[in-house]
């Protein structure tokens, strides 16, 4: 099962670096400020297991996660 989650998690992160880096380059309304946002309301989401989304939907959530924050701190001031 851990091999599983963590490709899982892979996936995610993947798509959603992918995504968040190809809104960066193309969408000039997708700001450092507006990723901000989204990553904390990731993180409010993530903290709001009250439907027991289970193990997987977690490292999903995980993943988008990890490549908001790779994204914020790899921008250009």
């Amino acid at each position: 099962m851990d091999e599983f989650l963590q490709q899982v998690f892979d996936d995610s992160f993947d798509n959603a670096y992918a995504q968040f880096k190809l809104r960066q380059l193309n969408d000039p309304a997708f700001t450092k400020e507006y990723l901000q946002g989204l990553l904390e309301s990731l993180y409010v989401r993530q903290g709001n297991n009250w439907d027991g989304r289970g193990q997987a939907k977690d490292m999903i959530q995980s993943g988008m996660i990890a490549a908001a924050e790779l994204l914020l701190s790899e921008w250009e001031p």
